[in-house]
């Protein structure tokens, strides 16, 4: 299965990156971390249903699935042509929902 990141999931991670890395003065902390998500997201293409489907979870109705790595939640899709979308990478003590959703 292919893994294509969106834009705004780069983004996400730059960002954290840069956060963790500038603001807290820790760069080994930083590339630990985005390596760490980018090794997991890799996982993906082996065991793409390895997330949880956020619409058992909450009762809503997507198709997004996500998985936890450290205190970052990593949002997914997978397509009917066996795509599968990183769609957003978030910290868990964000309010996830309505960035997706709102």
């Amino acid at each position: 299965m292919k893994i294509v990141y969106k834009h705004q999931a780069v983004l996400d991670i730059r960002q954290t990156q840069e956060y963790i890395a500038e603001t807290l003065g820790n760069k080994r902390a930083a590339q630990k971390l985005v390596a760490s998500i980018l090794k997991a997201i890799s996982l993906l293409e082996e065991n793409p249903m390895m997330g949880v489907s956020m619409g058992a979870k909450f009762e809503i109705k997507t198709s997004i699935r996500f998985f936890i790595v450290a205190k970052h939640l990593v949002f997914y899709e997978i397509s009917e042509d066996n795509m599968l979308s990183i769609l957003r990478v978030l910290d868990g003590r964000q309010d996830y929902l309505a960035i997706l959703f709102g």
